[in-house]
């Protein structure tokens, strides 16, 4: 049995279970730690399978005399901050990728369903929080029905487009309706089957809500040309968080409209700024050539293509980056609050990275 351990927010090991119990033995790690074993949950060192204390086992120095807060301050809790941790790493991700999707193309697409509940729980499983991770419980039959059902209308879609567009087109529109139901019914089963220390997660937002803000926010902004499209989103975030529960306890979600106003209206500053900017260099790489031989302007509608799409990015970023923020701050259970700390920065570089490594390795870094 390979046994790893996670301390001082690294990974140790692997050991056996003889080693592990005699480096806890002289303190060189605490029953208290998190371990996994053969790949499974993390969970803590003294929940492992034949973990036997040694005589004379102690934790970490001064941690016998530490004294809880409550009980340095009677009568008074001190909060406790406790940050999600993955211990995933793409080798591991990548050997469920290549075989999920080996699997799928033996079985004509079949085994999908059990693919997706599989790196759900990959996902799940490595994911901690205050020591204990989230797992994925969902029958792979369920999704399986789910999908054969939109495989039949994209087999219509697709027959009808070659046969007569206009046809193909109505078929689109039929299904659009429905999108508000499918976010209900998609929530739901992501959620019921979500759980984390014995208790499932749930989805409490109805049908005709759904409608109102999904569709009636569409349709809103779209006669507004767009004016109401940060107040649409909000609505959006509050409507997902906002109807969650864990176990009996609900999520309350209050996001205010005008930070996502502000987040659209920095936005769309940077955009003209970054467009006046752009054209400025237009014009002025243009006259320079004009004045030249010509050679090498070939490739200037290549550069300012690729500064355009990492504006885009930018702004995306940016978006994605302040409206997480705030919407995971103005969410919160009964005694729980929540905070998230993502910067443009980080996001913007994991995207650029990513899409660099899916390039040059053809698509094999998609894990």
């Amino acid at each position: 049995m390979k046994i790893y351990l996670h301390k001082d927010d690294s990974r140790h090991g692997p050991f056996t279970i003889g080693e592990l119990n005699e480096r806890v033995g002289t303190g060189e790690f605490s029953p208290g730690d998190f371990a996994c074993h053969d790949g499974k949950n993390w969970v803590r060192v003294d929940e492992v399978p034949g973990y036997s204390p040694v005589a004379g086992t102690k934790g970490r120095p001064g941690e016998e005399l530490s004294a809880p807060s409550s009980l340095s301050h009677p009568g008074r809790k001190e909060p406790k901050a406790h940050q999600l941790v993955f211990h995933g790493t793409g080798s591991e991700f990548f050997g469920i990728w290549i075989t999920n999707t080996f699997l799928t193309l033996c079985t004509l697409g079949i085994y999908s369903a059990w693919a997706k509940v599989r790196q759900i729980n990959y996902f799940y499983g490595n994911t901690l929080l205050d020591g204990s991770s989230f797992s994925f419980v969902a029958n792979p039959i369920s999704i399986l029905k789910g999908r054969l059902i939109a495989l039949v209308f994209f087999g219509f879609y697709l027959y009808f487009q070659t046969v007569d567009p206009l046809i193909s087109i109505w078929i689109m529109l039929a299904v659009l309706p429905f999108v508000p139901l499918l976010v209900v019914r998609s929530m739901r089963f992501r959620m019921q089957n979500t759980e984390f220390r014995g208790l499932r997660f749930n989805f409490s937002g109805s049908v005709g809500k759904s409608y109102g803000v999904y569709l009636g926010g569409l349709i809103l902004s779209y006669i507004t040309a767009g004016i109401l499209f940060p107040w649409w989103e909000c609505q959006k975030k509050q409507f997902l968080l906002g109807n969650l529960k864990y176990g009996s306890a609900n999520f309350r979600s209050f996001p205010q409209v005008g930070a996502f106003y502000k987040c659209a209206g920095i936005c769309l500053l940077a955009s003209i700024g970054g467009f006046v900017l752009l054209m400025v260099v237009v014009m002025g790489v243009g006259a320079i050539f004009s004045m030249g031989s010509g050679a090498g302007s070939d490739i200037i509608p290549l550069v300012l293509g690729l500064l355009f799409y990492l504006f885009i990015g930018v702004m995306a970023a940016y978006w994605y980056t302040f409206t997480t923020n705030h919407v995971v701050e103005a969410t919160s259970l009964p005694s729980v609050a929540f905070q998230s700390r993502m910067r443009t920065g980080e996001v913007l570089g994991l995207w650029v990275t990513n899409i660099l490594l899916l390039v040059i390795t053809i698509g094999l870094a998609t894990p």
